[in-house]
């Protein structure tokens, strides 16, 4: 996935290069988190969508989130000087309808700003699937060829 999002977004010129800069686990993570986070606007926020941290100081944006009782979870920041809190969807379910009519009616009125910023992510439900119907596939067609061969020695 890293490699493709290279040759989409060209990142990195050279192929050795990136193969380089990503051996060294802070540029991979700088690399991991440039690529896999997106910037969207609330109004295209689909269900299902993973929201990534979105900072605040509105004190009045945890009762609302705490109220609807969705995927969004309020956490509490320690290190950064700038904004005291932060939420974000606390399961790879993302947001449900709740979330999403909140976060709208939130943006309407102007409590927080018009993009939100998501992490991307790939249904996994196919990749299982080929794995499995591979697996039997293989597995059965192995194991025929086993049986002949131990007939045959």
């Amino acid at each position: 996935m890293i490699f493709y999002l290279n040759v989409k977004n060209t990142v990195f010129d050279n192929g050795g290069e990136l193969f380089l800069n990503l051996l060294n686990y802070k540029n991979f993570l700088f690399f991991v988190r440039v690529n896999f986070n997106r910037l969207i606007e609330v109004k295209d926020l689909e269900e299902g969508m993973i929201v990534n941290d979105y900072y605040f100081n509105n004190k009045d944006i945890i009762s609302l989130i705490n109220d609807v009782g969705g995927n969004l979870k309020v956490y509490r920041l320690k290190d950064d000087s700038n904004y005291s809190y932060c939420f974000k969807s606390i399961s790879a379910g993302g947001l449900t309808k709740k979330d999403m009519f909140l976060l709208k009616i939130m943006n309407s009125q102007n409590i927080i700003s018009n993009y939100v910023s998501i992490k991307l992510g790939f249904p996994f439900a196919p990749f299982i699937t080929a794995g499995l119907i591979t697996a039997i596939l293989f597995g059965d067609l192995i194991m025929i060829i086993s049986k002949h061969m131990i007939l045959v020695v």
